[in-house]
């Protein structure tokens, strides 16, 4: 299981890279950033797949896999593209992290 989790996290990554080229890519216009957003998107299903695979629920592996992505690309967001950082904001991803850190601590070692 714990490569599925592997799996899972590497997607994530992948998937902010994909979702930040996807802005950068100014609405697929941009043609290298539109190859790399192409590009990370295969990669992340790829890596969505192979957890699925190596046993994590599909229900666990696809809520995780998307929220790595929203969190990330949210925090990415604020850094790299001046999205507002108030608090209240901060306080609903911070939910989104809650879950994702309970369905890890609650998924079944036999998948």
């Amino acid at each position: 299981m714990r490569n599925a989790w592997l799996y899972i996290l590497v997607g994530g990554i992948f998937e902010i890279i994909w979702a930040v080229s996807m802005k950068y890519s100014d609405g697929f216009t941009n043609v290298l950033w539109t190859i790399a957003a192409l590009a990370f998107i295969v990669l992340s299903l790829i890596m969505l797949s192979k957890a699925i695979a190596a046993g994590m629920p599909l229900g666990t592996a696809y809520a995780v896999w998307v929220g790595i992505g929203a969190v990330g690309t949210f925090f990415f967001g604020i850094l790299l593209m001046n999205e507002s950082a108030e608090a209240v904001r901060i306080i609903f991803v911070s939910m989104v992290i809650a879950g994702i850190v309970g369905l890890q601590k609650t998924s079944s070692k036999n998948g």
